[in-house]
């Protein structure tokens, strides 16, 4: 049966949705709470879609903390590192890098340095063949090659222990 509703979009994390209904022509607007900032876009309208079906226009937006790390990479080559490498990287860290290539391209990953307190700290890389990889500890990791056009690297600190942190540069 033809569907004219594109669902919730879903919740966003520290963050308002204004607007409950999710039929085409709908409007749904974000806002973030004080002390983030939207990444992506504020407004989504529910569209007919191709067939019978409705989508919305673009993905949940996210909210990310002022003082955040992370964010989408795109292009030929660039460096990724640790929040205030080559010093310390604070406690409680949480970053999210998305690592994009074009379709049918795969990504390198090379580190240039590496130390993170070992079992407690964490890089993971998502995007490689099989499972994600755990990456901690103060041994620089092997170089890593996507299996896609992305790479999603997801760091994370406790909140104690800091260390010097890493550094890599990645080739698309």
């Amino acid at each position: 049966l033809p569907s004219h509703t594109c669902g919730n979009p879903g919740r966003l994390r520290n963050g308002i949705q204004q607007g409950t209904t999710f039929s085409i022509g709908d409007r749904v607007r974000f806002s973030c709470n004080p002390g983030f900032f939207l990444e992506g876009h504020a407004l989504l309208t529910c569209q007919a879609s191709s067939g019978h079906g409705a989508s919305w226009d673009f993905p949940l937006p996210v909210c990310r903390a002022d003082d955040a790390c992370g964010g989408t990479l795109r292009g030929q080559s660039g460096i990724i590192s640790s929040p205030h490498f080559p010093l310390e990287y604070g406690n409680n860290a949480d970053c999210t890098w998305t690592i994009l290539a074009e379709p049918g391209d795969t990504i390198a990953l090379v580190f240039m340095d590496f130390q993170l307190e070992d079992g407690y700290d964490v890089l993971e890389v998502a995007g490689t063949e099989g499972s994600s990889l755990w990456l901690t500890g103060m041994n620089l990791p092997a170089p890593v090659i996507s299996s896609k056009n992305w790479l999603r690297l997801h760091f994370t600190s406790d909140g104690n222990h800091r260390q010097k942190g890493f550094s890599a540069q990645y080739q698309g």
